[in-house]
C-alpha cells in the first residue's frame, strides 16, 4: 500500500502580482478566487510549482489566505 509525505506551504501574493492588479472574489461560503493575474507573473507561480514539482511533491490545493496561496502537497515515500 502507498504511504504519503504531506506538507504546506505559503507564498506571497504580492511577489507574483501587485495588489492593484489582481481581483479578488469571495462567494457567501468564504471560497475566495483570485483573478486578473498578469500572463507575466505567472512564470513566477510556475516556478513555485516546478522547484516542488522537481523534488517530487505533488500539489494536491491551492487557496488564497490573507494575503498568500497557501497550497498542500504530497510525496509518494519510497518503500524501505
Amino acid at each position: 500500500m502507498a504511504r504519503w509525505s504531506y506538507k504546506a506551504s505559503t507564498h506571497k501574493l504580492a511577489d507574483i502580482v501587485s495588489e492593484s492588479e489582481r481581483v479578488i472574489e469571495c462567494d457567501d461560503k468564504g471560497h475566495c478566487l483570485v483573478h486578473g493575474l498578469p500572463e507575466k507573473n505567472l512564470e513566477l507561480m510556475e516556478k513555485v510549482l516546478n522547484e516542488e514539482g522537481d523534488q517530487g511533491w505533488e500539489l494536491i490545493q491551492c487557496h488564497y489566505h490573507a494575503g498568500d496561496l497557501f497550497c498542500l502537497w504530497k510525496k509518494q515515500e519510497q518503500e524501505a
